[in-house]
């Protein structure tokens, strides 16, 4: 019987703790600490107020019990993020806008 993984893209956006992090140094933070299966399939910025940058970044993860929950904690373990907040949640094969 074949087995098909089932992939899901998560909108997410991500605080630093402070002002002067770059949103390039939030993903290269958490890039090591991301759970296996797991990619980041896109990355915007959205400035917040007095320098302050939130990075929004898209990952494509397996669509399975607690991985949401899980890649929210592996990206709180890094020492520059201070706030992650699902934005959106879709299948692989549709597009979140």
């Amino acid at each position: 019987m074949p087995l098909f993984l089932l992939f899901v893209t998560a909108r997410l956006k991500i605080l630093p703790t402070d002002a002067g992090i770059k949103s390039d140094d939030i993903v290269e933070s958490i890039k090591s600490k991301l759970p296996d299966n797991v990619a980041i399939k896109n990355q915007s910025e959205e400035p917040i107020a007095f320098g302050l940058i939130a990075s929004i970044l898209d990952i494509q993860l397996e669509e399975k019990d607690g991985a949401i929950d899980a890649l929210e904690e592996a990206i709180k373990a890094s020492d520059i993020v201070s706030q992650v907040d699902v934005i959106g949640i879709s299948r692989s094969s549709t597009n979140i806008k």
